[in-house]
């Protein structure tokens, strides 16, 4: 027996402790090297030296169908093409599985595998306007693919994308090789997220017509504490853990900035999202409405909802002729047409029809002015329906209370928005945007591409 006096049997304590502790900080030091290398780091967070600037996708919408005017970005999940619709008014990502087959859902790329042994076990039930899901949860990689070589289309291709392939437009034989090496895909941005994979569909009929059940990718999230700056959509909790923005940006995201931004052009046939970064041009930003401040009936759905000052029906000369009784917009990037409650139809009948009409002029707050002119909303009944771009113009939608619309991809032809997650902001910018009183109202100015902040 060997017999120890206080101050050595305390010394030997220390000793043991000390120890344990460089145990604990050796496995600590290992767990945040494995996070980073996986670029998913769960307790630690993601380290912002390991995170990406800017990712320029490619938006295209498929034409030949009239409800088919939404914008799809592309991913590639087990080796496969998913196009999937970017939407404003949801939260998850949800990919069409080859379970949905025999027309349940649309499959212009590719399907998510049956098979594959991502699946966590989670089913859940979905609805959007146009289609209730059931979905089995699945984790994997997901990549962004930056470039399209050819343009899905469920009738013509149209005048979008050529059909070149990656890189040098002007000799695209030169890049065959590396296309076929598999290159042009290991150079896109990937990342581990949880998605839903939709197993069946129910089609809902939207302005007299039906599509089979599509992807989405929604880029929104919940607000779970609508008094602060943020809304706390990035905080990971209850609905928002599967929430796509919270899994791309914040603290487990691959991205520097938590911010985004969308581009059309024109004609509305083609668009960017920018992910991590915005677009320039952009030229002024209005704050979302927290939860409480929107229509009762939307209350709890995670959508960019704004507040409208007014909106006035001007003729030719800037005069206004009358205007409408509109407080606030649900901007929904899922949404094809400019929609409007049935009160407005009743009174003033199709607003393409009205005689001397040039347009409508919307007043958001921080005296954001936005020109939507006449000749977007159509001249046909309460739509009308897909024109050359695959667009309708204005739709009546009787469910919307009497004092709010819908903004859909009508209205971004020619237009830039973007989100600040960390802020809770739309920014807008682009042809017909503008805040000062002393240029005329009904005013677009000339379409010029915008260039990317770097």
């Amino acid at each position: 027996t060997i017999h120890m006096i206080p101050h050595q049997k305390c010394l030997l304590y220390v000793s043991y402790v000390l120890c344990v502790l460089s145990e604990c900080l050796f496995f600590f030091a290992m767990m945040k090297c494995a996070c980073r290398r996986r670029g998913r780091c769960g307790l630690f967070g993601a380290n912002l030296a390991d995170k990406i600037g800017p990712v320029v996708l490619p938006l295209y919408h498929s034409k030949g169908a009239p409800n088919e005017g939404v914008y799809k970005a592309r991913f590639n999940v087990q080796g496969k093409d998913v196009d999937v619709i970017v939407d404003s008014a949801s939260s998850d990502l949800i990919i069409v599985g080859e379970e949905c087959g025999n027309g349940q859902c649309q499959d212009t790329a590719g399907m998510y595998p049956s098979n594959a042994t991502t699946f966590t076990g989670e089913e859940s039930d979905v609805a959007y306007g146009s289609q209730s899901d059931h979905l089995k949860w699945a984790e994997d990689d997901v990549t962004f693919v930056k470039m399209l070589w050819e343009r899905p289309s469920l009738e013509n291709f149209g005048a979008g994308f050529q059909d070149v392939l990656p890189g040098d437009a002007e000799s695209p034989v030169g890049n065959l090789q590396n296309l076929l090496n598999g290159a042009a895909l290991q150079q896109e941005p990937k990342h581990k997220l949880k998605f839903g994979v939709i197993s069946s569909n129910l089609s809902h009929e939207v302005q007299g017509g039906t599509m089979p059940g599509r992807s989405i990718c929604g880029i929104m999230a919940f607000q779970n504490s609508p008094d602060k700056e943020g809304f706390g959509l990035l905080d990971g909790e209850g609905s928002n853990k599967t929430s796509f923005i919270n899994q791309v940006f914040g603290k487990n995201g691959i991205f520097k900035r938590n911010v985004y931004s969308m581009n059309m052009e024109p004609s509305g046939d083609t668009g960017e999202l920018v992910l991590g970064g915005l677009h320039k041009g952009i030229k002024h930003w209005v704050p979302l409405l927290k939860d409480s401040e929107v229509n009762p009936i939307f209350q709890g759905t995670p959508a960019w909802f704004l507040r409208i000052h007014h909106v006035q029906a001007l003729d030719a000369e800037g005069k206004e002729m009358f205007a409408l009784n509109i407080k606030q917009a649900l901007f929904d990037t899922g949404n094809t047409w400019l929609s409007m409650p049935g009160s407005v139809f009743a009174e003033y009948g199709h607003l393409g029809k009205v005689k001397g009409l040039a347009g409508l002029l919307i007043t958001f707050d921080n005296h954001v002015r936005w020109w939507f002119p006449s000749s977007s909303f159509g001249a046909g009944s309460p739509i009308s329906m897909a024109n050359a771009t695959g667009f309708g113009g204005l739709a009546k939608n009787t469910t919307l209370p009497d004092d709010m619309c819908i903004i859909g991809n009508e209205c971004l032809k020619g237009i830039t928005v973007a989100f600040d997650i960390d802020k809770g902001q739309l920014g807008l910018g682009g042809m017909c945007i503008n805040d000062d009183k002393n240029q005329p109202a009904a005013l677009c100015y000339k379409w010029e591409k915008p260039e990317v902040e770097q």
